[in-house]
């Protein structure tokens, strides 16, 4: 137990000191701060410059810190399931109306939220690839497919595809449960529940078993990846998401980790667990860790950071109302956000990228090992072989997520993305039974190319919603609608005797359907937002003046400027 507890707070400590190493690294050669300038602010009732502040404004309004003394000591919440004081909530919101703060301040406060917010959530996502794709490195193992059963590809695909059950029915309303009781513990439930399902494939036996867990595990991750994506908009402006996201979502990073301890693992015998029982073992113990990690140590909002003074606080929270203006309480009810999200033609067209990338997404990270083995490696060569298309496809993600947060552009970004993996899937399906050189080379560009589109997707998707309730139902419903369309993407490889040529083929022609469709969607946002324009500058004064001022402006207002 010691030494479990030692490679979570490792993994923890390693993930703090690179987040802030190379945040500041990508920082220094970013464009610098200028308070005064935004090209993505959108026109609103708050402003960015600190002199159009009232000057009626008093001196102790501007520290930001006024209203939050006025409160007293925080009530202890009644139950676990209780929500959060919006007293709170509220006052750190009028403090942030008309704080002052210096460039320097404002580095330092994104710093502090780098180094708290990252490293737990990196952990608690490298925890969820481990217990997820375990089953991919564990299935070329003989030992595993006899305890489950697993005696033909049939009985695989379906051992892959029935996760999805649970994870698609509970997405929105797992997003719902988040917002009301807070980010650290809803991911503290999700972490144990998933943790606990896979700690029991340990023990369990038989193929009913096996379908039964699986759905268990999909039950538990329900909400945890759109979860993340809303959570991380609360402290983030539009343009540092997309690297934020690279860095706490990408599952290159747990697709090399969890090929190198398979490579080790699978060696691992005694008279009570076989190598493959170890691989679950090892990674599940420490999810469970981690889920108590986060209950007590990640902040479910700026208002409620205990890590930052009642000024940082304010300064954080003026930082995305000035961007953005994100809600933790009130605004539009779930049920609001999700007919608002129904009518919107632009979530449909998310969900079509997501859905088509994620085709291969949800099959690539499964099949990759049983890929690599069919090129002619040993089973234990290739769980190690796994390892460096991950790495190269990490390197991809980061550059991609990065350039298209320093040039505040999301579209062309994921059709480069799109146009390399569909390279690789052509030379996948064309030169597989010519070429291992090639196919193993191809497997690099499908990997790179998939994962760098789920930071650039989501984190566009995220910029595209408002206000903060429809956002948070908008994530949850393109990655929900989506994953039921993976139940049947892990079919797509039904032929291993034509070693995976038709599923190839499909993969890629997927992919080109996301591609098109991130077309579309670019052409469309660029052309609302000239719309946008060419309203208000036909307005009259008086007509810009009856725009509503909303706490938090609406997708659909005129003022409202998409992220392309």
């Amino acid at each position: 137990m010691t030494w479990f507890l030692y490679r979570s707070i490792s993994l923890r400590l390693v993930a703090s000191f690179f987040c802030s190493s190379f945040l500041n690294t990508m920082n220094d050669s970013a464009q610098p701060f200028n308070p005064n300038l935004d090209v993505e602010k959108r026109p609103s009732n708050v402003s960015e410059s600190f002199a159009s502040l009232p000057p009626t404004t008093s001196l102790k309004d501007h520290t930001g810190v006024s209203h939050q003394n006025e409160l007293g000591a925080r009530a202890k919440r009644r139950h676990f399931f209780s929500p959060l004081d919006s007293n709170y909530a509220e006052a750190v919101n009028l403090d942030a109306e008309h704080v002052i703060y210096t460039p320097e301040e404002d580095t330092k406060t994104k710093r502090k939220i780098d180094n708290r917010v990252l490293p737990l959530i990196i952990c608690s996502f490298i925890f969820n690839q481990f217990d997820r794709t375990n089953i991919g490195n564990a299935h070329i193992i003989p030992a595993f497919n006899e305890n489950f059963g697993i005696v033909d590809n049939n009985k695989w695909t379906l051992a892959l595809s029935i996760f999805y059950v649970g994870y698609c029915l509970l997405e929105i309303p797992a997003n719902v449960l988040q917002r009301h009781i807070g980010a650290n513990r809803f991911f503290f439930l999700s972490l144990t529940f998933w943790g606990l399902s896979s700690l029991s494939i340990v023990y369990a036996k038989g193929y009913i078993a096996l379908l039964v867990l699986r759905v268990l595990l999909g039950i538990g991750e329900a909400g945890f990846y759109a979860g993340v994506i809303y959570y991380l908009s609360f402290w983030y402006k539009r343009h540092e998401l997309a690297m934020r996201i690279s860095l706490c979502m990408t599952a290159t990073y747990s697709g090399a980790i969890g090929g190198l301890l398979a490579f080790g693992l699978v060696r691992a015998h005694t008279p009570l667990l076989d190598g493959w029982q170890f691989l679950y073992l090892v990674e599940a113990i420490p999810t469970i860790i981690m889920a108590f990690v986060t209950l007590l140590f990640l902040p479910s909002f700026p208002f409620s950071a205990s890590f930052l003074t009642p000024r940082e606080k304010a300064i954080a929270q003026a930082r995305v109302n000035r961007d953005h203006k994100p809600q933790s309480h009130g605004g539009m009810t779930g049920w609001q956000g999700l007919k608002a999200i129904v009518v919107d033609p632009n979530a449909w067209m998310f969900m079509s990228i997501y859905a088509s990338f994620n085709v291969g997404v949800a099959t690539i990270s499964y099949f990759l090992p049983t890929l690599i083995n069919e090129l002619g490696f040993t089973a234990i060569n290739a769980q190690g072989l796994t390892v460096a298309p991950y790495v190269v496809g990490w390197g991809m993600v980061v550059l991609q997520a990065w350039h298209s947060d320093k040039t505040r552009e999301r579209g062309w970004h994921i059709i480069i993305s799109c146009i390399i993996s569909f390279v690789g899937y052509v030379i996948l399906a064309t030169s597989v039974r010519r070429s291992v050189g090639a196919a193993y080379f191809a497997l690099f560009l499908v990997v790179g190319g998939l994962y760098s589109l789920f930071p650039l997707v989501m984190s566009w998707a995220a910029n595209a919603f408002s206000p903060t309730s429809k956002r948070g139902v908008g994530t949850a419903f393109i990655v929900s609608i989506s994953n039921a369309v993976s139940i049947a993407s892990p079919q797509i490889y039904f032929d291993p005797e034509d070693d995976y040529v038709k599923g190839h083929a499909i993969s890629a022609g997927c992919i080109f359907l996301s591609m098109l469709m991130a077309f579309t969607l670019r052409f469309r946002l660029s052309w609302l937002n000239k719309r946008n324009f060419r309203r208000l500058s036909e307005m009259s004064d008086d007509e810009k003046a009856a725009l509503p001022e909303a706490n938090e402006m609406n997708d659909r207002d005129p003022r409202y400027v998409f992220m392309t």
